[in-house]
């Protein structure tokens, strides 16, 4: 392994992890649940210019929307970075949100990450974990937003497979949506052709962070 790729890992896996939100009282929680394009890595992290800040004005003040987004982190336990290892894994839990938006499987459509039928298996088991909550939280699964090639590099960045991404990716989360009984909000579609909206290609910018959390607010009504 090259130092710079050694240095890559130790910044996922240690340094990438982000501070616990703070869980206001008396709010109606909405949990957003994913890597670093609900982190906000697009926009240099936990911002006002992320889609979960943007999604919490969009919806006022009875709400508090938490970012539990880390960057790197896939939905299968088998992948470089899993997000079931983290601390904000059982956090979110614990929290008992009304709410849960569930976006992971970026990081997933990684070559060395993909298995299409563990994929399936465990989003089936991990999406579960929410739904079985005592308070019954309204769950909804995300499909992740449309890849670009990087216009510094020529193609998309970071090893992502876009083909996986916008197929077996999105397609698993529509089946699992309707097994369970869950709405999917549907990023893959709403971004098509909007390269525009993303700094590198993976991650939205401010623009296309705006304009995701105003789509998400349409579904969630």
């Amino acid at each position: 392994m090259s130092l710079q790729s050694r240095i890559s890992h130790l910044v996922l896996k240690y340094l990438a992890v982000p501070r616990m939100p703070a869980v206001l009282p008396d709010k109606k929680h909405v949990a957003c649940i994913g890597d670093s394009i609900t982190f906000g890595a697009g926009v240099r992290g936990k911002t006002q210019l992320t889609w979960e800040y943007a999604l919490n004005r969009l919806l006022g003040s009875e709400y508090q929307v938490l970012n539990y987004g880390i960057r790197g982190r896939t939905l299968q336990d088998e992948g470089d970075y899993p997000y079931t290892a983290e601390k904000f894994y059982p956090a979110s839990l614990r929290l008992c949100a009304e709410t849960y938006l569930i976006l992971l499987g970026t990081n997933d459509a990684k070559p060395y990450n993909w298995d299409a039928e563990r994929y399936e298996r465990e989003l089936h088991a991990f999406v579960k974990g929410y739904t079985a909550l005592e308070n019954r939280p309204r769950v909804l699964l995300m499909t992740p937003p449309r890849c670009y090639a990087d216009p510094k590099r020529g193609k998309v960045a970071f090893d992502i497979d876009p083909d996986v991404v916008d197929g077996p990716v999105c397609e698993a989360i529509r089946r699992q949506a309707a097994l369970l009984g869950l709405q999917v909000i549907d990023l893959n579609t709403f971004t098509k052709g909007q390269a525009d909206w993303f700094t590198d290609g993976v991650h939205p910018n401010a623009e296309g962070n705006r304009n995701i959390a105003a789509y998400i607010v349409k579904q969630l009504r």
